[in-house]
């Protein structure tokens, strides 16, 4: 059985985890319009593609927002990735997703679940 501290380290634990993930997803959406308005244009499925993940990961980003308490600020993110990985938003989503597997599901904050579930939809179509 796990004490009260324990729970709410776990929990806030949780609720870092998140926060992380939604910064992750946010900088991937913000990649792909980058990648887009960029010169030259991507090809035609390659713009198709990117417009589909950078949808997908707001969509997902956006999901995992409403699990958080409304009082939450979102901290920046920081990770031992090169910038250059950084720049590459599938990279970004495969960071979020391996940043869920850094603490227990039951620490996520309830629904999260789902936000899982649509990254591994991602990593999927897109990775």
């Amino acid at each position: 059985m796990t004490s009260k501290a324990e729970r709410t380290m776990t929990g806030a634990d949780g609720l870092a985890v998140i926060s992380g993930v939604i910064l992750l997803l946010e900088a991937a959406a913000d990649r792909c319009l980058n990648i887009l308005a960029a010169g030259p244009a991507p090809g035609l499925e390659e713009s198709f593609a990117l417009s589909d993940l950078g949808l997908a990961a707001r969509l997902a980003a956006s999901q995992a927002r409403r699990l958080l308490p409304v009082d939450i600020e979102l901290d920046d993110v920081q990770t031992a990735e090169s910038s250059q990985r950084r720049d590459d938003p599938i990279e970004l989503v495969r960071a979020a997703e391996a940043l869920t597997r850094t603490v227990p599901i039951e620490a996520l904050p309830v629904g999260s679940s789902r936000v899982v579930v649509a990254l591994c939809d991602l990593l999927r179509d897109h990775g």
